[in-house]
């Protein structure tokens, strides 16, 4: 493992920009163009998506926000005018505007970014930024929440497509955790014991909902991550 780096770097943009780019496997190809998920064939046709870059298409939670239709001169602009649009709009706004974009972010989303990294680095880099109004978080639902736990009072955390959410923060809902959790407490007890120990801590990934974290927090447990 000695050649495997331990530490993940939280980057900026041009640090990025600036590195060789390393061969992939992987291709940038969608299944489908990024507006198609906003145009389902009707209402009794559509399911809750994750959206361009989901894993096999995922079908979201019934409970997943549906993102609302993206107006038509986003949708018809060519690639060269949002360019220009998105800089102008940096430009204009400055200081006040902090854009994050997550590691598994696609490349045209990426350049824009002012800090590049991992969901707990990027909500730690937005805190690093108290004159920025506006924090723009181009990952998904979760990342958003936590960095919005992290901001200031008189800033706002966009989240683009409300409806970017994550398989794996789905795996455990709030609810079913509770449930899981009554059942605990009635074989093990909620007191410590002698020695101050609690009978069952919870333990949740970053990759949760802000209402499980409050929940760990809750029952004196810990969010951990995968640094």
């Amino acid at each position: 493992m000695a050649s495997v780096s331990s530490t993940i770097e939280l980057i900026t943009r041009e640090e990025a920009l600036a590195r060789p780019a390393a061969g992939s496997t992987c291709s940038q190809d969608l299944a489908k163009g990024p507006w198609a998920f906003d145009a389902p064939a009707g209402a009794a046709a559509w399911a809750p998506s994750y959206g361009p870059g989901a894993s096999m298409a995922d079908t979201a939670p019934a409970s997943t926000p549906r993102q609302g239709q993206i107006p038509e001169e986003y949708r018809l602009a060519s690639d060269e005018e949002l360019d220009a649009r998105i800089r102008a709009a940096k430009e204009k706004l400055g200081e006040k505007l902090v854009i994050l974009g997550h590691f598994y972010q696609r490349d045209e989303v990426v350049k824009y970014a002012d800090f590049v990294g991992d969901s707990f680095q990027l909500a730690r880099a937005a805190k690093e930024k108290p004159e920025a109004e506006i924090i723009v978080f181009c990952g998904v639902h979760f990342m958003a929440e936590t960095a919005a736990m992290l901001s200031g009072p008189g800033q706002a955390v966009i989240l683009p497509n409300l409806a970017a959410g994550c398989s794996m923060a789905d795996m455990a809902d709030a609810d079913s955790v509770q449930a899981c959790w009554d059942q605990l407490a009635g074989l093990f007890g909620t007191e410590p014991d002698a020695d101050g120990r609690i009978p069952v801590m919870p333990v949740t990934y970053m990759n949760c909902s802000a209402a499980l974290k409050a929940f760990v927090g809750r029952n004196g447990g810990i969010v951990c991550t995968s640094s």
